[in-house]
């Protein structure tokens, strides 16, 4: 158009600025930024508006800030530059600067403005950004005084917000009253449902959302995978697998990651390891699920495996990588491997290793009998050990009939937590299999001074 000779005006900058913003194509929005001064639309709002969302877009935060600081100037109020306003205030929430988007929002409630939806969803999304769930109660004040509750965009977000602070009944009853829900709102309720343990209701909204052709996408799989992996519900996880075959999800690389997760937490190892063999890209989560998996059903030697084959692909393994194979390692006995792993840590990988490591090590070596070993760890680690660690070192004790260590173990325990039921159950049984009969008698009486701990209730799950 430029070339051509055609003239540029307050409808062309808007489209071709946004467009620099969607692709991060900085120095073409600079070019264009000169073309709207030179052709005098530097004070256009819809312009201004484009150019602070295109700045924001690319990292450039300072440059939008100045720009509308510049045009607030010369503005007495914000009555008819609510347009700017939400742009200034998505570039906020874009780049999270949370404290800043605030203080807009409180800028523009003040000046009078007529707030409208955009204005509601940025300052929603602050709230959630910042995990306050008061503030967000006094935007939603704000949204129902105004009408927008049952805006669809808007009521979305309150829903993703109620569902996130575990408010399930809030975000229940907003989402039945919205008319009109989009991908926000489902992929909220579920993923909150998920967080609260409301794993069989996250997985019929799934099912609602499929019975209603809606579009499901990469994140809420995710979400669902993990309600089948708690539930340990295989048939419900495997037709969740072949949704995501029919769709073309399977090769997202957190949809693998979550299947393999699945197949594993509900003892279907195989089909874990069969999809990974056969995923041609292998992401650090990937690597680390399919570890992690291994491990927990007792395939230790693979999972020794799988974490020298991802070293030696070029990745980097992180804490949890480590966790996942030292816990395989613990599972299996495999002490002289652990050691070698636990070292390599801080020597190969520039890791320090955490207090799970820790007890992971101590628990192995306590089950095989090294108790000097894991003294001497406890002793040289950079933690206090906790009731776990004791608790894994008195078991280890009662298998080995170790009397020595046992009255350590229990001054630790005590201290720790004086007045916890279990640590005087487990002491007494402990007591009791090494023969320590009085001993054991004693802690008995204690634990109905202490008060008894709760009877355990089983949960059943009936697929429908």
């Amino acid at each position: 158009m430029h070339r051509q000779g055609l003239k540029l005006d307050g409808y062309t900058f808007p489209c071709a600025l946004k467009a620099c913003g969607c692709l991060g194509l900085l120095v073409m929005g600079k070019q264009t930024h000169g073309y709207v001064v030179k052709y005098g639309f530097e004070s256009c709002q819809f312009t201004v508006s484009a150019l602070v969302d295109m700045y924001a877009s690319c990292n450039e935060l300072e440059e939008a800030v100045k720009l509308f600081d510049q045009y607030s100037r010369c503005r007495a109020s914000g009555h008819d530059s609510l347009v700017v306003w939400n742009s200034m205030l998505s570039g906020y929430v874009v780049n999270e600067h949370n404290i800043a988007a605030i203080n807009l929002v409180s800028q523009i409630h003040s000046s009078g403005a007529h707030i409208d939806s955009y204005t509601f969803s940025s300052a929603l999304k602050v709230c959630i950004n910042l995990h306050n769930l008061r503030l967000g109660l006094q935007v939603h004040g704000l949204v129902v005084t105004s009408g927008y509750e049952l805006d669809y965009i808007v009521g979305s977000i309150l829903i993703d917000l109620y569902a996130k602070h575990g408010n399930i009944n809030h975000a229940l009853g907003l989402f039945h009253r919205l008319a009109k829900k989009d991908i926000i709102a489902w992929s909220g309720l579920i993923a909150g449902c998920v967080k609260l343990g409301f794993n069989l209701l996250a997985f019929l909204l799934f099912r609602d959302m499929v019975n209603l052709d809606l579009k499901v996408d990469q994140f809420i799989i995710p979400s669902v995978l993990k309600a089948c992996s708690s539930l340990v519900g295989l048939r419900s996880g495997k037709q969740v697998h072949a949704f995501c075959l029919k769709k073309g999800l399977e090769s997202e690389g957190v949809t693998m990651t979550s299947l393999i997760d699945m197949y594993s937490k509900c003892g279907e190892i195989e089909d874990g390891i069969d999809l990974f063999n056969n995923t041609s890209e292998r992401d650090f989560v990937c690597w680390t699920g399919i570890i992690v998996g291994c491990g927990k059903n007792g395939r230790a030697a693979e999972a020794i495996r799988f974490f020298q084959e991802m070293i030696q692909s070029g990745l980097k393994p992180n804490e949890i990588t480590f966790l996942g194979v030292l816990s395989a390692c613990r599972h299996g006995g495999l002490v002289h491997e652990a050691w070698t792993i636990f070292k390599s840590m801080k020597t190969e990988h520039g890791l320090e290793p955490q207090l799970e490591h820790y007890y992971c090590m101590i628990d192995l070596l306590a089950q095989v009998g090294c108790f000097e070993e894991a003294e001497k760890l406890i002793a040289d680690m950079p933690f206090e050990p906790n009731e776990i660690i004791w608790g894994s070192l008195l078991g280890a004790c009662g298998t080995h009939k170790n009397t020595e260590l046992i009255a350590f173990i229990t001054e630790c325990l005590l201290a720790t937590s004086p007045e916890d039921p279990s640590i005087f159950v487990a002491l007494s049984n402990v007591y009791a299999a090494v023969g320590m009969w009085d001993d054991s008698s004693k802690l008995r009486k204690a634990i109905k001074e202490v008060g008894m701990k709760e009877a355990g209730k089983s949960w059943i799950e009936i697929t429908t």
